[in-house]
């Protein structure tokens, strides 16, 4: 409505201009255009984007209002206290929004104009949206690439052109329960600083140790937990003070059933997903696949995870336990951690020291994790796009970083040795995960002729039967890969 008022008076002025036997001066350039200083509120009609060079700022409309949306409270409110701050003449012009982050992307186009100015999402839902999403002006644009991590950036601008800006890493990587360790007698030396503890440091080492307590399990404490009535009336289950002795049956939990966490295993000989590029070909028919399969069995021949009988736990109960792993059931002294668990708390909680690093290798190959970024876009439907630049200019500054580490566990997307990135203690949760994560694979944005993503029709639709089949016994290695290719390939043929 306020641009069709704006639309309809530039008519009238034009109208009487001419009825009066005068032509309209020419449009002003911009300050953006002219790398000039501009006077506050000169050219923002909230379509013009002006840089105040002099101020290193964007300019912002005198009747801005802005909307921020962002999957975590703690941050949001931290935000709006940075802009009042940094702007007390604009205090009050930007609120926040808890919209969550998943699928986020997908609802701009939907709700045209109806969703917040700026706006965290996940990297691959941006290049099929980009048509809603504002191209960020060239001094936001170089901030971006000059700070930004370089997955996060290609994952998320499919063109030269800037329209996201990574800003908090989003997947798994190893841990280790160095309390748990050392109670058990272990030396956990980690000589050279990468996280690992010098005796597991590769997949053999572990291996080794699980065989080791085939033959001789040991007992551990185990974090019990009640059953409570809340304030809702509903009955939940919550962790006591108490711990009891327990026979330690897993060293380390892996997943059958989650296609997230499981694909470590399968990238251990250095296969990756769509390497190729192409949503119809995601690599099954590739030997480095098959060695994948190859490491699980190994794992479940060192009896990596067994029940109480001894017996290995069978595919159908190697589900996700990753949480069991740092909250004080010490499930196992290894596991994966997610950027989304709360580590930090859970440590106090139990008095465990967790350390959090890259995979072990396998037959010196660093296996790799499933990763994505999580970032901001602006909403190219905004009334106030000068304003909404200032506003992730300043979330994309060390302040805006610092504020985004201090209110939440989101480890930050940046380069080594970036000038926006925020204080961080060595020893904290997000300086470890962000050391721990060099070895990550952008999860593959590809899509099918018929709009479905490549992801959902090959990998997360059929990869966890094939490996359950595989580890109880039903079929060997080639004849799941000959099925699964099978499979695929029919699944593609059907969304052409």
């Amino acid at each position: 409505m306020k641009r069709l008022l704006q639309l309809l008076m530039i008519a009238l002025v034009a109208a009487l201009l001419i009825s009066c036997g005068t032509t309209p001066p020419p449009a002003e350039e911009t300050p953006v255009e002219t790398g000039e200083t501009p006077e506050p509120g000169v050219n923002l009609d909230g379509e013009t984007v002006v840089w105040n060079e002099e101020k290193g700022q964007y300019e912002i409309e005198t009747d801005a209002q802005l909307r921020f949306a962002v999957d975590n409270d703690a941050f949001g409110a931290a935000v709006v206290a940075l802009w009042d701050k940094t702007h007390p003449e604009h205090a009050g012009k930007v609120t926040f929004e808890n919209m969550g982050s998943q699928d986020t992307a997908d609802k701009i186009g939907e709700s045209q104009g109806e969703l917040p100015d700026v706006i965290l999402v996940i990297d691959g839902e941006v290049p099929r949206n980009e048509a809603h999403m504002l191209a960020f002006d060239s001094h936001l644009a170089d901030i971006v690439r000059a700070n930004g991590s370089e997955q996060g950036i290609d994952a998320g601008n499919p063109t030269n052109t800037v329209i996201y800006a990574p800003a908090a890493l989003d997947g798994m990587t190893f841990v280790t329960n160095i309390t748990m360790l050392e109670a058990l007698g272990y030396d956990v030396t980690d000589a050279n600083g990468d996280g690992l503890v010098d005796a597991f440091d590769t997949w053999e080492k572990i291996f080794d140790l699980a065989k080791e307590w085939a033959e001789d399990r040991p007992v551990y404490k185990v974090r019990q937990t009640e059953v409570v009535t809340n304030d809702e009336g509903e009955e939940v289950t919550q962790f006591t003070d108490e711990y009891v002795e327990q026979q330690v049956n897993v060293v380390f939990p892996m997943t059958l059933d989650n296609q997230w966490s499981d694909y470590h295993h399968l990238s251990s000989a250095g296969w990756r997903l769509y390497a190729s590029g192409d949503a119809a070909e995601p690599g099954y028919d590739d030997p480095k696949f098959k060695e994948g399969f190859e490491f699980m069995l190994a794992a479940k021949e060192a009896k990596i995870s067994v029940e109480q009988s001894g017996e290995v736990t069978p595919a159908a109960a190697m589900t996700w336990r990753w949480d069991n792993v740092i909250n004080g059931v010490n499930l196992s002294p290894f596991g994966l951690v997610g950027t989304w668990q709360d580590v930090a708390g859970d440590a106090e909680a139990t008095g465990n020291t967790y350390s959090i690093s890259n995979l072990p290798t396998w037959k010196g190959l660093n296996q790799a994790t499933f990763a994505k970024t999580k970032g901001y876009i602006i909403n190219s439907y905004t009334d106030y796009r000068s304003a909404a630049h200032e506003l992730l200019r300043l979330v994309y500054s060390q302040e805006g970083f610092q504020a985004m580490v201090d209110n939440s566990s989101y480890a930050p997307a940046l380069v080594a040795g970036a000038d926006v990135a925020p204080n961080l203690a060595d020893d904290s949760v997000q300086k470890q995960f962000m050391d721990g994560m060099q070895f990550t694979a952008t999860e593959p944005g590809y899509t099918l002729p018929s709009g479905k993503k490549g992801m959902d029709a090959v990998y997360y639709a059929h990869i966890s039967d094939y490996e359950k089949a595989i580890w109880d016994g039903e079929l060997s290695v080639d004849d799941a890969i000959a099925q699964l290719i099978e499979v695929t390939n029919a699944a593609i043929a059907a969304e052409q």
